[in-house]
């Protein structure tokens, strides 16, 4: 009993803790809700594609489904134009968007799905697949679609397979991604006298490039300008600078938290280290990456990192020259991984899976996922997309938009355990507290661990 309620408890807690690198700065949490009834292949690299949606198996007779999605404003907009496009060539299957605000998405997803009301096919964050695959709330893509299932899973970029997958089936498909990237302020780079080949690709350089764009005009020790920014309560960028020490979050069998290893502890004080240099600014807001953001656009800071997504919302803040680069790395070539799978609900009627399983079939084909990012900024998931003409235009016409690709072959994603979420919280405690100097980095990471494992054998 104290384990179901832990995982409960888990469950409802993710709509609230997880941010990463969702695009945050993309959904608006005042939208109304509309409820009714791995091996490192470039993303450039051809693959298997799935079966040709120009050839549907659509229904002998109409059928209604609902697709529920977190997006608001121009991005609501943008997923009722992509669904247009679906029902153009799937004519008896009619798809009713439904908007349900970010923070309250999962509880009104398990409210549904207990109620057996649930809706035919919804935007599932990565973290959860898993969970509410072994619950039983979700539908297997390879059972609804086993002549389409192995050309599905062949055509998905590597790094993405597993986030789709659980207990070696395909139950979802790519619908989007996003990975952090260093966002930085041209000018300034400019004025220091830097190119963007002196951008940091490592932490020792990320550091040297922060002081020297640092600038404190009248010396009284308060810089008018930090070369870089960072949140001290954001697990999600943690999390990779951790897996990029070798330092791992959990054991195999996801029974014993392992953060408090000399790797994590190495972690910790490079970023002291950061500190150390009086170049960089801590924000430890709940609204931290938000409040980094205006900082970048205010000229306060010369370099921060985001997500990849939040590109649009950073680019229209800006008076200035937006540039991208790669995530600097503390060691391995570990990125985050982040964003959307595709999935659809076992409660809802026969048919309506079938419907929805097209309509997956169809976003997760080369043309469909390219759309998509061609609308939303979300890097497909999908290998052969990058070959289409939607895209090689797409990133023509700015470069900048496909930069994270580069990153996600080498992506990681987020630990699905069902108590993360809690336990994460306890890490990004023990890192703010070091950050503050509250505490040594072992003890305050010990501290958290033996929390965690309590929260693990419960």
């Amino acid at each position: 009993m104290k384990w179901m309620m832990a995982k409960t408890f888990a469950l409802l807690l993710i709509s609230t803790l997880l941010v990463t690198a969702c695009g945050v700065s993309t959904h608006n949490n005042n939208a109304s809700v509309q409820t009714a009834a791995s091996d490192g292949q470039s993303a450039n690299t051809p693959a298997a594609q799935p079966a040709d949606s120009s050839a549907p198996q659509t229904p002998a007779e109409p059928v209604t489904i609902e697709f529920w999605h977190s997006f608001s404003g121009e991005l609501a907009d943008k997923v009722t134009e992509l669904l247009a496009d679906f029902e153009s060539t799937h004519p008896n299957i009619k798809v009713k968007p439904v908007a349900v605000p970010y923070d309250a998405m999962l509880q009104t997803m398990l409210s549904a799905v207990a109620a057996k009301k649930p809706p035919a096919a919804a935007q599932i964050e990565t973290t959860l697949m898993g969970r509410l695959a072994a619950d039983g709330a979700l539908a297997s893509i390879a059972d609804l679609l086993p002549q389409d299932a192995a050309a599905l899973s062949d055509a998905i970029i590597p790094s993405i397979r597993d986030a789709n997958s659980y207990g070696g089936k395909l139950y979802t498909v790519p619908m989007g991604y996003n990975s952090n990237v260093l966002y930085y302020n041209k000018k300034m780079i400019e004025d220091a006298g830097l190119t963007p080949d002196d951008l940091p690709k490592t932490w020792d350089q990320l550091m040297e490039v922060s002081k020297k764009l640092t600038q404190d005009t009248n010396n009284d020790g308060k810089p008018e300008v930090y070369g870089y920014g960072f949140p001290t309560r954001a697990p999600w960028i943690l999390e990779v600078r951790l897996w990029q020490n070798k330092a791992e979050l959990f054991d195999e069998a996801g029974t014993k938290a392992m953060f408090d290893s000399p790797e994590a502890v190495n972690t910790f004080n490079n970023y002291l280290k950061l500190v150390d240099t009086k170049s960089t600014i801590m924000v430890s807001t709940d609204t931290a990456v938000n409040e980094l953001t205006d900082m970048f656009a205010a000229g306060q800071i010369a370099m921060f990192e985001q997500s990849s997504t939040a590109f649009l919302g950073i680019a229209g803040k800006v008076k200035f020259d937006l540039g991208m680069s790669q995530f600097p790395t503390m060691g391995e070539q570990v990125y985050s991984l982040g964003g959307y799978n595709l999935g659809v609900f076992a409660e809802a009627p026969a048919e309506q899976q079938q419907a929805a399983a097209e309509l997956a079939k169809w976003w997760a084909s080369p043309e469909g996922a390219a759309k998509w990012t061609s609308l939303s900024n979300y890097m497909p998931g999908i290998t052969a997309a990058w070959d289409t003409d939607t895209l090689k235009n797409w990133q023509s016409e700015d470069p900048r938009r496909g930069f994270a690709s580069q990153q996600i072959p080498n992506a990681r994603p987020r630990p699905s355990l069902p108590d993360y979420p809690e336990i994460s919280e306890l890490l990004a405690d023990a890192f703010e507290a070091s950050m503050l100097g509250k505490g040594d980095p072992g003890q305050n990471l010990q501290k958290a661990a033996g929390e965690a494992n309590k929260i693990l054998s419960k």
